[in-house]
């Protein structure tokens, strides 16, 4: 993905967060272990910039 796609890809999940946390709306999102990596990351306060894409590939 180049840049723009990962600014919409974000935005759509801050999007998603922001309607969890203000609907009674469940959400059934698996945490994986690569989301699990991120989450690890970001709870450390280290993000550090990935060179190559680590999302499996389809």
């Amino acid at each position: 993905m180049n840049v723009d796609q990962h600014l919409k890809v974000a935005s759509w999940h801050m999007e998603q967060a922001r309607l969890h946390a203000t609907t009674e709306h469940a959400c059934g999102c698996p945490v994986t272990p690569e989301y699990q990596k991120i989450i690890d990351e970001v709870e450390s306060g280290k993000i550090e910039e990935e060179l190559t894409c680590a999302a499996p590939q389809k």
